[in-house]
């Protein structure tokens, strides 16, 4: 019975060995691509709506993969 309680407080022990890895992500995917070249043609009101939604499709981007590097960046 001595051998079954020392087994089982060795296999309880080694459990809590365990290391947590954070996830690795690619730097490229850390990074957004810069907003394509304004293309003539179409209307000004077209052209403004065109930037506009450029410009919020990358501030989400931005905000997403930040809060994604502070989540798997090593503390300081």
């Amino acid at each position: 019975m001595t051998r079954i309680a020392i087994l089982a407080a060795v296999a309880l022990g080694l459990a809590g060995c365990q290391t947590v890895t954070s996830p690795t992500v690619p730097a490229s995917l850390l990074t957004c691509a810069g907003e394509p070249a304004w293309r003539r043609g179409g209307t000004q009101r077209d052209v403004a709506g065109y930037v506009s939604d450029l410009r919020d499709a990358r501030a989400d981007c931005a905000d997403r993969l930040g809060a994604v590097g502070r989540i798997v960046a090593p503390a300081p």
